[in-house]
């Protein structure tokens, strides 16, 4: 565990994970995206009082059950609960019924633990729940003085280059995220996935960059009726980054926002058997 703040620590890996340690109690944010590195946090940090949930994915809860084992009360926002209770569910929402082979695997999934409401936790007054929804319904952040952990509020400038886009469910409640954190003045963001910064700003305008490129592309796609499913394939040629028959559900997800974001502003119209057309 590195040191980054009084009291505050940070494992960087494919998810990054921190530990706030306040008179003796000991807040984990996440667990991790593998039981491997799961493990590595555990060696590392011992016993923690209580796991903060930035959110539900099955890449930040995968060590759930090893700290529930020990001890730790798990919290998240009630958004969030059902997902954690159930990891199935992320692809159960992800494919809109049972989820074929290709959404079964640990990177969509991870083994269930008991969870509580973040309504029912009196944190100690350091720390603070910060609204970042968007790439979630009930992605949170976790703010300690000045230092904020952002779950996936934003993703590092690598990432980006690495994924093309910016997963969210939401597109208006992302970039209020966006610019939540954007206007705010403290020492030092995490992002789960990219490098810590003192300055977040280039990695924000990337994340937001990326999603307005989709956005335009989306609007130029749509000239003529297209599904879903359509809309996704002329998006992966013309953008030529990698997908897989499992990851190709997440980019469907994705999408899909960017449609009804369209729609909620008057520029899309969802006309008869799931076709899009720009009006």
């Amino acid at each position: 565990m590195e040191k980054i703040g009084e009291n505050v620590w940070i494992k960087k890996g494919n998810t990054n994970v921190g530990l706030i340690d306040i008179d003796g109690k000991r807040f984990l944010i996440d667990t991790g995206s593998s039981e491997k590195f799961a493990k590595e946090v555990l060696t590392d940090v011992g016993n923690v009082n209580f796991v903060l949930h930035t959110h539900s994915h099955a890449d930040h809860i995968q060590g759930n059950y090893l700290f529930a084992h020990r001890g730790a009360k798990i919290y998240a926002n009630e958004l969030e609960i059902p997902f954690i209770r159930d990891s199935t569910l992320e692809a159960f929402y992800l494919y809109g019924a049972n989820p074929p082979r290709s959404l079964r695997q640990n990177f969509f999934k991870a083994k269930t633990s008991s969870v509580f409401s973040f309504d029912d936790l009196v944190l100690p007054w350091e720390i603070e729940f910060v609204d970042l929804y968007g790439h979630s319904r009930g992605m949170t952040g976790v703010k300690i003085q000045d230092i904020i952990f952002c779950g996936d509020a934003y993703f590092g400038s690598d990432i980006i280059e690495k994924y093309s886009y910016p997963y969210l469910v939401d597109v208006n409640e992302f970039l209020k995220s966006l610019d939540t954190l954007q206007k705010m003045d403290l020492r030092f963001y995490i992002p789960s996935h990219g490098e810590p910064s003192a300055n977040p700003s280039m990695d924000i305008s990337a994340t937001r960059d990326a999603l307005m490129k989709f956005i335009d592309i989306t609007l130029k796609s749509i000239k003529f009726p297209k599904t879903v499913e359509e809309i996704c394939m002329d998006m992966i040629e013309k953008m030529k980054f990698k997908i897989n028959s499992g990851t190709f559900y997440l980019f469907r997800s994705f999408e899909s926002a960017i449609l009804s974001y369209l729609e909620e502003k008057g520029e899309s119209l969802n006309i008869s058997f799931g076709k899009w057309q720009i009006k």
